[in-house]
């Protein structure tokens, strides 16, 4: 896998599945996006989960790029339009999932945080995921954005 930033989108795992999402329709996106968040929940972020962490970091940036609020946060330029892939408003119920599939596939002391060379990468990568859920957080618990 190649990873080229700390960002939830600069890896070629998260370019391939945004790739994926690009030739869906909204509904098909969402049935993928919805998909990943289950399977990351299911498995328990244990390595028995087939969706990798890079996958549940992507679905949840395209979902926060999708709530007003995350339209701010910086996105891949190879898909300018991740805005306008998700049918609008988006549900708590899928915010909140989003939340929790992060929160499993990741956690703090996870290998994933691990495996960081660069502990300045690391925090940058810590600081993109904590924006992505300071936008997905109040539409999870039903603030309208």
């Amino acid at each position: 896998m190649g990873t080229w930033g700390s960002g939830p989108l600069d890896s070629d795992t998260a370019e391939d599945y945004l790739d994926e999402l690009e030739e869906q329709s909204v509904s098909q996106r969402l049935t993928v996006v919805e998909k990943t968040f289950r399977s990351a929940i299911g498995a328990g972020g244990g390595s028995n989960s087939s969706v990798l962490p890079e996958e549940v970091m992507a679905a949840a940036a395209v979902v926060a790029a999708n709530i007003p609020a995350g339209r701010a946060l910086a996105w891949n330029e190879e898909h300018p339009s991740v805005t306008e892939w998700l049918a609008k408003p988006i549900t708590p119920a899928l915010a909140s999932s989003a939340i929790q599939a992060l929160e499993v596939t990741l956690p703090a002391d996870g290998w994933f945080w691990r495996s960081w060379v660069d502990a300045g990468e690391r925090e940058e990568a810590q600081a993109a995921i904590d924006s992505l859920r300071s936008v997905l957080r109040p539409v999870s618990e039903g603030e309208s954005t």
